[in-house]
């Protein structure tokens, strides 16, 4: 073989090794984003599963502790990047955020994992009326003392920046209580809302800008496509839809309330387009949350959707993770887990829970059943006749009446959910007051003098203080009986004895006997 057929065949094998290094090059740089890709993916079905064993974990431990756990506080030693309340890093002693506030995923005590594939801890955010802490269970709030006392509006009950004490305490009564509460809350504003116009108009019984009693919130599908990335600042801003100058009405009309949230955050050095930021906007590049960044700020300030405070409005949890490898304009790296109201209030039904006649009542309400024995009277000693029993549930001038009923002689109710205070309106919440009268064997109610009843009072006294031995005469209840700890029990109201009657028109008799009308509130 001569030396030039070698140099020929040396240059052939060298131009096949670099024709072979080429190709392996290309498939490289082919292979490396799809693994990257696939690296994504199992990350991804990683943290799937573990917010799906989370989700599972929260719901069980609502049916065992009568509401949901706290939030976790995120490590704040430092405030810098590495302290972002989207890191890994936690109080040491596993402080519970107060009211209203989201935070970590409390997984040690829920026996998940708390940490993400991004290494992250997941992020959770929470109803603060379905938490069960013991230190703040249901107390309504007042406002007055005496006969000025008078019970906050049922949107106000329900704002933790107004009332502070908003939780079930761990009384699973109360869980169904506020759930109801917050279904009804939540159904009033889409109804009201219809009338105003435009439908952002302030002042309304259950305007939209009450939409910060019905937080957290998560966005319908498909409304990523209204984000826009703002890489200047480093959070994602939303763009209104034609028509609407109103970011509060956009909010509420795309998107649902939940009773609680979760979320894999990302490492706010990724600098992805995290529409999540919408919730809490980061303050510039610095990955902080305004959550973080206006701490000793409100929690729900009067003005929840204005400012730079965000929304509280999460990702739906049908949106997919992208991740395009020259540009991060339009990546998405979060994943969210959520639980609507509706969806909550089915699994605690599922298991047992909010079944009972006294679980169908808000958190306004006393679940109220009477019972009736009184006899008539007649002043010629002749044989006595039972006498009906009529209650009623009136304001303060009689002059409307919003629930009544008659109970028989001899007859006791299954049981009705009344209303303490007026839930129709937000801006003023009128005692209600119950009165009853028995009606004659000639068939008027209550006396021809014109008083037209027999007892009647305020249903519960908003004025603890004012309780006395006239109770069932002028109040019925107290405050208390409205708290965590007593509003799942029966109130019943139990009248006995006999009424005086006139002999000659089977009137009833002022002057003579009276029966005696006693209140108890039993489990």
């Amino acid at each position: 073989m001569s030396a030039r057929t070698t140099m020929r065949q040396r240059g052939f094998m060298m131009m096949e090794l670099a024709i072979g290094l080429v190709l392996v090059g290309a498939l490289v740089a082919l292979l490396i984003p799809l693994l990257a890709m696939q690296r994504d993916s199992d990350a991804d079905r990683k943290d799937v599963l573990a917010m799906e064993q989370a989700r599972a974990a929260l719901l069980g431990q609502a049916v065992a502790g009568g509401g949901l756990p706290a939030p976790i506080q995120f490590a704040e030693s430092s405030i810098g990047a590495e302290n972002a309340s989207s890191h890994l890093l936690l109080t040491s002693l596993l402080t519970a955020m107060p009211l209203g506030w989201a935070g970590a995923l409390p997984g040690q005590a829920l026996g998940v994992p708390h940490v993400s594939s991004l290494q992250t801890a997941y992020w959770y955010d929470v109803q603060p009326a379905l938490r069960a802490d013991a230190a703040t269970a249901f107390l309504p709030k007042v406002t007055g003392t005496g006969s000025s006392a008078m019970f906050f509006s049922i949107i106000d009950q329900f704002d933790p920046d107004v009332n502070t004490q908003m939780s079930t305490g761990g009384y699973k009564s109360q869980l169904c209580r506020s759930l109801n509460s917050l279904q009804a809350i939540e159904q009033a504003i889409r109804v009201e809302a219809v009338t105003q116009v435009p439908p952002e108009t302030t002042g309304s019984n259950y305007s939209r800008d009450y939409l910060n009693v019905t937080l957290p919130r998560v966005w319908g599908a498909g409304f990523e496509s209204k984000f826009t990335w703002e890489s200047a600042l480093g959070y994602a801003s939303v763009a209104l839809p034609t028509g609407r100058d109103s970011l509060t009405n956009v909010v509420f009309e795309n998107s649902a309330a939940a009773a609680f949230v979760i979320v894999r955050r990302q490492p706010p050095a990724l600098r992805r387009l995290d529409r999540q930021n919408a919730v809490y906007w980061q303050a510039g590049l610095s990955g902080l949350d305004k959550a973080l960044i206006d701490r000793d700020d409100e929690a729900y300030p009067p003005s929840v959707i204005s400012g730079d405070r965000g929304f509280r409005v999460y990702e739906n949890s049908s949106t997919s993770t992208t991740d395009n490898p020259t540009s991060d304009s339009a990546d998405y790296a979060g994943l969210v887990r959520s639980v609507s109201l509706g969806e909550f209030a089915q699994s605690l039904r599922g298991a047992g829970l909010c079944t009972k006649p006294a679980e169908a009542c808000k958190a306004n309400q006393l679940f109220v059943r009477f019972t009736n024995t009184v006899r008539s009277v007649p002043q010629d000693a002749s044989a006595a006749a039972g006498l009906a029993m009529r209650w009623s549930l009136v304001d303060l001038g009689g002059t409307t009446t919003y629930q009544t009923g008659d109970v028989a002689q001899g007859a006791a109710t299954d049981g009705v959910c009344m209303d303490a205070f007026g839930t129709d309106t937000a801006a003023t919440a009128p005692s209600r007051y119950l009165r009853l009268s028995f009606i004659s064997p000639a068939g008027t109610v209550g006396y021809t003098s014109g008083n037209s009843w027999f007892r009647g009072g305020l249903l519960v006294d908003p004025d603890s203080t004012q309780l006395s031995a006239d109770a069932g005469v002028s109040r019925w209840r107290p405050l208390t009986a409205l708290s965590a700890a007593e509003a799942g029990k029966t109130v019943t109201i139990s009248c006995t004895g006999s009424h005086a009657v006139t002999s000659a028109t089977g009137e009833l008799a002022l002057g003579g006997a009276l029966p005696t009308c006693s209140v108890t509130q039993l489990p």
